[in-house]
């Protein structure tokens, strides 16, 4: 049995097994590493393809969100400058207008700001019959709060023009005094509907967005854990060294145990090992390499 000749043929046919073994799983790996790399491309692409979409349906929501608030906005300072002419300065009666508190807070300082503005371009002297062409002069748009605001700053700020009208020196003038004329539509009131139920659908379908991102996120790092073969690398390195590249080696030298007989015996020990440790690592690998997959095909 171990004779040169045995163990040399022996040796030969250990190498060209493991090389043959080598051959399939590296085979089964390669195919399993382009198939999970076509995978996850797919996924990502899909995955682009959400978030595109999600950051589309955000804005388009934010526009929406928008129109609301302007509308809600353009009311509230309609509102405010009708209770500046009534003198209704009672603040804890004032309705919110679905508007939050910063947000309202920031509606009176943009009518303060328009105020003082009104001021600086009616700081002459005018006449209230004169606000009107002041208002033209200085291009402030007509049909706006911005205007109605305007207008009831140079109307107080100016001299009344209708004293012939006979009213107590105490109370107002009713005919200097400008109210808005602004209304919500029906036609408005069903737009904001339309739009809050818009709202409420792009929320709901940016939530299923979110929950498909988050899974396709998972399964794309679950490929990616699966494509990290470092450690596969290194056993099939090991198996090739140890396993083939070393008996080949040796086999090419075998001139050398006829003066050092003794060497056939160490070789053929380690012939014998290497291959047995050879074969049990790629049947474990083998293993679980299928286990994994039918997991995979579970999920």
């Amino acid at each position: 049995m171990f004779d040169l000749e045995n163990i040399l043929v022996y040796a030969n046919s250990n190498i060209q097994i493991i090389g043959i073994f080598i051959a399939i799983i590296g085979g089964l790996v390669a195919s399993k590493l382009l198939n999970a790399k076509i995978e996850r491309d797919t996924l990502e692409e899909k995955l682009n393809r959400i978030i595109k979409e999600i950051e589309f349906n955000t804005l388009k929501k934010s526009g929406k969100e928008n129109r609301i608030y302007l509308k809600k906005k353009e009311d509230y300072m309609y509102y405010i400058h009708d209770k500046i002419i009534e003198e209704d300065f009672d603040i804890s009666n004032y309705d919110d207008y679905d508007l939050t508190k910063e947000q309202r807070t920031v509606i009176i300082e943009e009518i303060k700001e328009i105020i003082r503005a009104a001021l600086v371009i009616f700081k002459e002297p005018h006449t209230k019959s004169e606000v009107e062409s002041v208002l033209k002069q200085n291009h402030i748009k007509e049909n706006t709060i911005e205007y109605d605001i305007y207008y009831y700053v140079g109307s107080e700020t100016g001299k009344s023009t209708s004293n012939s009208f006979g009213y107590p020196a105490l109370l107002p003038n009713l005919q200097d005094v400008r109210l808005s004329s602004h209304f919500s539509s029906l036609q408005e009131n069903l737009e904001e509907r339309d739009l809050n139920n818009r709202i409420d659908e792009l929320n709901e379908l940016l939530k299923w967005k979110v929950i498909e991102k988050e899974d396709i996120e998972s399964k794309i790092k679950a490929i990616n854990s699966n494509l990290n073969i470092k450690k596969d690398v290194l056993l099939f390195i090991f198996i090739t060294i140890f396993a083939i590249i070393i008996p080949q080696v040796i086999l090419s030298i075998y001139p050398i145990f006829i003066n050092f007989k003794w060497l056939k015996y160490v070789f053929a020990i380690y012939s014998i090992n290497s291959f047995l440790i050879s074969m049990c690592l790629m049947l474990w690998y083998i293993y679980k390499l299928f286990l994994n997959i039918s997991k995979n095909n579970a999920k």
